[in-house]
């Protein structure tokens, strides 16, 4: 992958801020042909894109994002002297225009998304400060079926992305939210925790633990979470731990889902984690985070939130899932994708020849890559070898000279045609 000039490159005249980047050639087409790939798979899944703008009020996209998120938000002000602020996520976008302007419309919407979203943060591999997202919401539905298409169909776009390695850790907030029912505790304290459980650190969670003074069956039941991970032995060994009602149908709601995405042959591919919690407030249901090897940290990343829509307008349930595009691009080189590579399939030298430039229209309509070379003198074969081209295409009015594979050889415009045919 080109590594792009950065503010700190003795050779940048112009520097970048931190976190942005440029991207050309091999880098660009990658990303440009990964987001294609991803399009085409959300709309075999009936979903239809939304184009939200890149920024709004600063109000409107803080809701109920949670505190880390909010913070990391660009905010500027605009003439009239109200903050504006660039979109740290899609998701609310999302929920905003199915809650404003989709409200009238049938019911479930399955909209999708691909678009640039901005986080103050610090940069590093994988991370950025400008880096695209693509997502899914299913809006409207509230059955374990919804649950199990976003899951499937995040599969689904992994595989398409050209990933071979990755798994998704699913969790379940309303086990937790369960759990958090039973203490009697500030918000800070509360967040506190949900960090210590994020971390899986052993001392932050005993210590989070001995700041809300929880003791007995409660101290247990929260101290077991950040093993209860694997497959679907998990859910037997989490209603070992269970406390109230609700824990116990968060529990049956993830084992509806499972025989689902059995029926869907994406099991291999996702993992229980009822010890996963979100940043984001607005998660009431599944929640999950795909990774794979080499990276150390997600590339994609979901759940329910049945009350966020409710926040713009008339209440729907929802599920959805966030791609980084940028993230699975650093994954799959990693696994050893190879691009395809950017050349020209022919480098074609010709004056005004009618029939030569009908051909060449007709060939970039089929959609190859052709060239018109401009150098005028010197070797045409040598130059088309350069640039990668297989063929070097010579016209001289009636006299066309094709040479490819080391060999040239005198054709006709009709038999030149023929030929270009099969490329």
């Amino acid at each position: 992958m080109i590594q792009p000039v950065s503010e700190f490159s003795p050779h940048a005249p112009w520097p970048l801020p931190q976190g942005v980047v440029d991207l050309f050639y091999q880098d660009a087409a990658s990303k440009r042909a990964l987001e294609g790939e991803l399009r085409g798979c959300f709309r075999a899944w009936s979903y239809d894109e939304l184009i939200p703008p890149s920024f709004e009020y600063a109000d409107t996209l803080a809701a109920e994002t949670g505190i880390q998120l909010a913070e990391e938000m660009y905010r500027f002000t605009d003439r009239d002297g109200r903050t504006l602020a660039l979109r740290p996520d899609l998701t609310i976008p999302a929920a905003r225009v199915a809650a404003t302007r989709l409200y009238d419309q049938p019911m479930p919407l399955r909209l999708f998304y691909v678009g640039s979203v901005f986080r103050y943060e610090a940069p590093q591999a994988g991370r950025q400060r400008e880096f695209t997202q693509a997502g899914i919401e299913l809006i409207g539905a509230a059955a374990p079926a919804a649950d199990a298409e976003v899951l499937a169909l995040t599969v689904e776009a992994l595989r398409a992305a050209g990933l071979v390695q990755f798994q998704l850790a699913l969790g379940q907030m309303a086990f937790f939210h369960g759990l958090l029912a039973e203490l009697d505790a500030p918000a800070p304290a509360l967040h506190g925790l949900q960090g210590a459980l994020d971390r899986k650190n052993p001392a932050d969670l005993a210590a989070a633990l001995d700041q809300l003074a929880v003791a007995g069956p409660l101290r247990q039941a929260i101290s077991a979470l950040p093993d209860l991970q694997g497959g679907p032995e998990v859910l037997a060994r989490g209603r070992s731990i269970c406390v109230n009602p609700a824990m116990a149908a968060a529990l049956d709601r993830l084992a509806a889902i499972h025989e689902l995405l059995l029926a869907y042959g994406v099991t291999d591919e996702i993992s229980f984690d009822l010890g996963e919690t979100r940043g984001m407030e607005y998660y009431t249901g599944i929640t999950f985070k795909g990774y794979t090897p080499g990276l150390g940290f997600s590339i994609c990343s979901g759940g329910r939130y049945d009350d966020l829509v409710g926040h713009f307008g008339r209440p729907q349930p929802a599920v959805g899932c966030a791609l980084w595009v940028d993230r699975i691009l650093l994954a799959r080189q990693r696994q050893g994708w190879q691009p395809a590579p950017l050349r020209p399939e022919a480098l074609w030298a010709t004056g005004a020849c009618p029939a030569c430039l009908r051909l060449m229209l007709d060939l970039r309509r089929r959609g190859l890559r052709v060239e018109l070379d401009t150098a005028g003198a010197g070797d045409l074969a040598q130059r088309a070898a350069r640039r990668g081209a297989p063929h070097a295409v010579q016209c001289d009015g009636d006299a066309v000279t094709l040479t490819g594979a080391g060999q040239a050889q005198a054709l006709t415009h009709e038999q030149l045609a023929e030929t270009a045919a099969t490329w």
